[in-house]
């Protein structure tokens, strides 16, 4: 099955909130070893009303959310450019394998280019799997700081609406970080 856009990738919404809990503890436990010690009144507010940050959501075939990623927005003062931190990026391990994390990180970087952004900026746990996928399409650093950026950046967005088999064909190279 190639998954599509749109509809798998959306904004989170209020209701998500209890689903986004669960989430939460299941990236903390599997990341940390530790439980997710926020709670689900103060994750709506600073997402909805203060909006202190946005994610985005990933839907399976039956509406269930099986991933996320948190972004907040950024500036770098070193080269003048409007971009977005990831706070954290999850995907539950039953639904991995499929491309979701990389619908993710595409929709992230088409909604930040439609504010003006011009890249994306994140770090990459101690995990194997997810150093890979960043290595893929990032620039990396040994200290697991990763950046999409320039030309990349501009591709990586480009592919919003697309299924995975063909943003996969198509992901950009990492030396078009470098490139303007």
């Amino acid at each position: 099955m190639d998954l599509k856009m749109p509809g798998l990738i959306r904004k989170a919404e209020p209701n998500d909130v209890p689903h986004l809990v669960k989430l939460l503890d299941a990236y903390m436990r599997e990341t940390y070893d530790g439980e997710w010690r926020g709670n689900a009144e103060r994750l709506e507010r600073d997402l909805f009303v203060g909006r202190e940050f946005e994610m985005l959501v990933a839907e399976n075939g039956t509406k269930e959310i099986v991933g996320f990623i948190a972004l907040n927005y950024t500036y770098d003062l070193h080269h003048c450019l409007k971009g977005s931190t990831v706070i954290d990026f999850y995907v539950l391990p039953e639904s991995r394998g499929r491309g979701i994390g990389l619908l993710l990180a595409v929709e992230s970087a088409a909604e930040i280019q439609k504010r003006g952004g011009d890249f994306l900026h994140g770090g990459a746990v101690e995990n194997e799997t997810v150093r890979r996928f960043y290595n893929r399409i990032a620039m990396s650093f040994p200290n697991g700081e990763c950046y999409v950026s320039g030309r990349a950046f501009r591709h990586l967005a480009g592919l919003s609406g697309r299924g995975v088999r063909d943003i996969i064909k198509n992901l950009p190279a990492v030396d078009w970080n470098y490139q303007p």
